[in-house]
């Protein structure tokens, strides 16, 4: 069973199978890691996707339908060709059914999401159906240097990791609301003002800081520019903000009609602050060592205009807006911080003091905290504390150093490790001097990593992400 009761399936991943070619494959790194920190936030996630390729001529079957119906977060990695898919359109499709028809397929609660990953840009003449083009997406390219290029979680590490943590937090949120956990608005409302495409991870930046503060963001969704009522939906959501923020760039946008609507949203948020007696909206300039044609009018409008009219305009780092922004906001309640995870660490008692290195990387670089269960040969020196022990932790290591094979055998043959074995829960780590044994070792009943040749770093990560 997964998170929420009322689905058969947490998570559906639709996805282009070219997307996943090569030797790092990017959606099985990307899946593994949602569910490694969801698993830490959340709990254990039903997370489902198809890995089977299908021919041409073959039907769609029966089991991706099932899995979509009983779905309730339906999330999108978007390629450049996942439209050129025609399973690829029918999950999605299917998935906007019931997305329409509420609790139309009978499941109590009936609430249901949609989540866009965009691995790249659309292509310039294709045109989104609109369930996706009105709602937030989070983007996994960059588009500088131009035209584009997508993020690889090695090369860019720190921006991608970034922006999955904002992915894993929308995740939870929408979890816990689907599940009725979620209180909304529970220190107010913050308006942010949409923004062209090369100021969105900034924006992103600002709506994840305060979301993980307890402030509900709006708008929720990208304004339908061309509908009637646009202007009403922008005036609807400030209406009960505290707050309201507006990133203006200096440098031209992709978007030729980003400036006139970065206008829009501060004209409509400057008057309806000063009806309502709020603080001014709070105004950040890209920095830039020029400023573009395009937008001299909206940037002279800020500048001239506004300054005018008391509203302060900044144009240093966005930590400096952070910083103002929070100074102006409700103060949230300390939480306590999270429990760090543990992992079951068995450990024969005369290898002990080499155990070191092992607990460092654990805990140093992959987050976790080792417990150790000291062994006199394969007997447990105090086994109240290995089930104990075993019981708090989902994941337990053998740290195989001086031992012969036959000690790592009879310990994956204790009874209290029963739950424990295969491979996404049991690892053992071969340390020290390497041998023969060491090299050749096998077994179905754990992840085997050789740490004698490197500090096997990797494969304990993906040990720990429960990747395959």
């Amino acid at each position: 069973m997964g998170y929420l009761p009322q689905f058969k399936n947490d998570l559906f991943i639709s996805y282009r199978r070219t997307s996943n070619e090569g030797q790092d494959p990017w959606v099985d790194n990307f899946c593994a890691s949602v569910r490694a920190q969801l698993r830490d936030l959340v709990g254990d996630v039903q997370m489902w996707r198809d890995t089977a390729e299908l021919r041409a001529g073959d039907a769609w079957r029966p089991e991706i339908a099932e899995a979509v119906d009983s779905t309730g977060i339906f999330l999108a990695v978007i390629s450049r060709t996942y439209f050129d898919s025609d399973e690829c359109r029918k999950e999605l499709d299917r998935f906007l059914g019931r997305l329409k028809a509420g609790d139309g397929a009978g499941l109590p609660g009936g609430g249901r999401k949609l989540v866009p990953i965009y691995k790249h840009p659309p292509k310039p003449d294709q045109e989104l159906p609109r369930e996706l083009a009105e709602i937030g997406h989070h983007e996994f390219f960059n588009l500088n240097p131009k035209p584009w290029r997508e993020l690889d979680p090695k090369r860019d590490y720190d921006d991608y990791h970034e922006r999955l943590g904002r992915v894993v937090f929308d995740l939870m949120a929408a979890l816990e609301e689907l599940q009725g956990l979620q209180k909304k608005q529970a220190l107010g409302k913050v308006f942010i003002a949409n923004v062209g495409p090369e100021l969105l991870q900034e924006r992103e930046r600002l709506r994840t800081d305060l979301r993980q503060r307890g402030f509900l963001v709006v708008p929720e969704h990208e304004y339908l520019w061309n509908a009637d009522d646009h202007r009403e939906r922008i005036a609807r959501d400030l209406g009960e903000a505290l707050l309201c923020i507006h990133l203006v760039q200096r440098q031209a946008s992709i978007e030729p009609l980003t400036p006139a609507r970065t206008r829009l949203q501060l004209e409509l948020a400057h008057a309806e602050m000063q009806q309502r007696g709020r603080p001014a909206p709070l105004v950040w300039i890209q920095p830039a060592p020029d400023t573009d044609a395009t937008t001299r009018s909206l940037v002279d409008y800020v500048e001239s205009d506004l300054a005018n009219e008391g509203v302060d305009y900044l144009q240093g780092s966005l930590e400096d807006l952070k910083t103002l922004m929070l100074d102006k906001l409700p103060k949230p309640t300390p939480k306590t911080p999270p429990k760090p995870r543990e992992v079951a660490v068995l450990v024969e008692e005369g290898d002990l003091a080499d155990l070191g290195p092992l607990k460092a990387l654990l805990a140093d670089k992959l987050g976790v905290e080792p417990r150790p269960l000291k062994f006199s040969r394969a007997t447990p020196k105090d086994e109240e504390r290995l089930a104990r022990t075993l019981a708090a932790c989902p994941q337990a290591i053998i740290f195989w150093h001086r031992q012969s094979e036959d000690w790592v055998f009879d310990l994956m043959d204790l009874d209290p490790l029963a739950d424990r074995l295969g491979p996404e829960r049991l690892c053992i780590v071969a340390a020290g001097e390497g041998s023969d044994e060491k090299a050749s070792f096998t077994t179905k009943k754990a992840r085997m990593v050789n740490a004698v040749v490197s500090s096997g770093e990797a494969e304990l990560r993906r040990f720990l992400d429960g990747a395959a």
